[in-house]
């Protein structure tokens, strides 16, 4: 029961911020979570959790959804999100945790240092590709996602709701394949399905104050919290 509060408590924390800025919610929980619990624990009870979260901001924002960045963008997400889950299942928790806490670190780095910073066209494939195999193997691809396309969205809401429909659809292909892999009977269903009431009403909240929420403030809270968690994954 402890288990399923903390993983209640840090995800709606996450997807309240995740439901301001279109990123974030994998990033805040896993940094926190990876205090208490294993990585892969913590990351498939997140795949159930993103999947849901990210279904019900799409739903209550579907109006907004620029279905034209996601056709373009779907094919080199699709395949990176793959390669990603090959990744999870082949290896260990440790090594994993090691290269969770590097891409946390580097995450982080980027939010203080580098947000700024517009990404060149030449490498805007290579951050979807990226992005997706965060996707796959962690379920934290928002981030490259948001930095490959953001020039490409009108405004936060067409970001924050074609966001949650890239979750969802690359969320279905992680469970397809981990369910063909064997991966997926490692989440207790049984023990954390009532998580995502709190969850629901954290982004309920959040989409009320994303217009109107400094954005700049947010991400250096999230870079923060972000590094904090990757050092702990590094040790």
């Amino acid at each position: 029961m402890l288990t399923s509060i903390l993983i209640a408590t840090f995800f709606s924390i996450g997807f309240f911020v995740e439901s301001i800025i279109g990123f974030g919610g994998g990033l805040i929980a896993y940094s926190f979570l990876g205090f208490f619990i294993d990585i892969k624990q913590a990351v498939l009870a997140g795949l159930y959790i993103g999947t849901c979260s990210s279904t019900y901001i799409a739903y209550t924002d579907f109006k907004s959804f620029n279905k034209k960045i996601l056709l373009k963008s779907a094919p080199l997400c699709l395949f990176g999100t793959i390669t990603g889950v090959i990744i999870f299942s082949e290896f260990g928790s440790d090594l994993l945790s090691i290269i969770f806490g590097l891409l946390l670190i580097f995450l982080a780095a980027k939010l203080i240092f580098f947000d700024q910073i517009s990404i060149p066209k030449i490498f805007k494939k290579k951050l979807l590709f990226i992005g997706g195999i965060s996707q796959g193997a962690f379920g934290i691809g928002g981030p490259f996602f948001v930095n490959a396309l953001k020039e490409d969205f009108k405004n936060k809401s067409e970001l924050r709701s074609t966001m949650a429909v890239f979750f969802v659809m690359f969320n279905l292909v992680r469970i397809v394949q981990l369910c063909l892999n064997g991966q997926i009977k490692a989440i207790h269903l049984d023990e954390i399905w009532w998580v995502i009431i709190p969850i629901f009403i954290a982004i309920k909240l959040g989409h009320k104050v994303h217009i109107k929420a400094d954005e700049k403030i947010i991400k250096k809270i999230i870079a923060l919290i972000t590094v904090l968690g990757g050092i702990k994954f590094l040790l």
